[in-house]
């Protein structure tokens, strides 16, 4: 098992190496297991295991609210992650909560009540002891157990809470469609987060992700890239989502990218996918013609050569751009600038 300090040391190297990036692939369910996904991954690539294991808590992943401390399911998801820990892969992890506004079983693009545009329901979220805040703890302390099961095993977690908030499209994101909230209300919860897993709870194996999405080009819609940074002190590596629909360029043009990097943290390609014309899914042979991993690979190694450092880049499993579904993944791999698992153990 590799330690906290290992896991960091090699993010930095490839951060700070050109030549290459980490490839890993986040876990969609909830009936898959990781050992399903790692499957998948190697029929699609010739054999060869992610570098990086991506899982999401909540109704994008895991479900981890439907699974009970404890259970066969919940030990087993567990066990596999360990596993695969043990053989030098890093673990990432997300969470997509539940709304806790009107019914807890409303998912994360369900507004409820944070959509009327006032800050009034975020305040009851960060007081202790309101209804709302009740129900969103009750799934953050049971996102800390399964967190917690795992550091003590040894695993070391890339947690990237509250990802994707200087959007439009989740509960906590920052504008609710009738304007943008103060970005505090965001760097309290952050804070809160960080204070209950790292101190109440001891969760000694964390490593705080921030990873907002790509802002716009005109700055609208989308907020800039630093809308809610916490500060330094609780974060410790950086990254961006970008889903793409063939503007390559805009990486570069919106600068999100370099406004993560000025942080002097490693940073990532947190999330990333085909999106619009380009993202065909359901039409595998249409999906290779339109965008492929051999496009993906050819468009990561232009952006890296103009200067945007990257140590992973992490696609969704199935059919939102992961290798196996894009097609050409051994091709892809093949070429060496990827790094799999086995490549990632020589970086140790």
């Amino acid at each position: 098992m590799k330690t906290k300090e290992q896991i960091i040391k090699v993010l930095e190297k490839a951060y700070e190496d050109s030549r290459f990036m980490l490839i890993g692939e986040q876990l969609i369910g909830p009936n898959d297991l990781p050992n399903d996904m790692f499957a998948r991954f190697s029929e699609g690539t010739g054999g060869r295991m992610p570098a990086i294991l991506g899982i999401d808590l909540a109704c994008y992943g895991l479900d981890l609210m439907k699974i009970e401390e404890g259970s066969e399911r919940w030990n087993t998801i567990l066990d596999q992650i360990t596993a695969f820990a043990e053989k030098g892969g890093i673990v990432t992890a997300s969470s997509h909560w539940r709304n806790p506004t009107y019914k807890p079983e409303y998912g994360p693009t369900c507004r409820g009540l944070f959509g009327d545009g006032t800050e009034k329901y975020w305040d009851e979220l960060l007081t202790d002891g309101t209804e709302i805040n009740k129900i969103f703890m009750e799934e953050i302390v049971h996102d800390g157990k399964f967190l917690k099961a795992l550091s003590d095993r040894g695993v070391t977690v890339l947690w990237r809470p509250l990802h994707e908030s200087n959007g439009c499209w989740f509960w906590f994101t920052a504008s609710s469609g009738k304007g943008y909230m103060d970005a505090e209300y965001l760097r309290r919860l952050w804070r809160k987060l960080y204070d209950l897993y790292m101190n109440e709870m001891k969760i000694e194996n964390l490593l705080w992700v921030y990873g907002p999405n790509i802002a716009n080009e005109d700055g609208t819609g989308i907020k800039s890239a630093m809308y809610y940074y916490p500060s330094d002190e609780y974060v410790d590596m950086l990254g961006i989502d970008w889903y793409t629909n063939g503007a390559f360029d805009r990486i570069m043009t919106t600068h999100s990218y370099d406004k993560i990097m000025s942080r002097g943290k490693p940073c990532a390609m947190t999330e990333f996918g085909p999106a619009g014309a380009i993202a065909l899914r359901a039409d595998h042979e249409a999906q290779e013609k339109a965008f492929n991993a051999v496009d993906m690979l050819n468009l990561f190694k232009n952006i890296t050569r103009r200067g945007l450092k990257m140590a992973y880049v992490l696609t969704w499993h199935e059919n939102y751009g992961a290798i196996h579904s894009l097609g050409r993944g051994k091709e892809a791999l093949d070429d060496g600038f990827f790094y799999d698992l086995d490549r990632l153990n020589t970086l140790y």
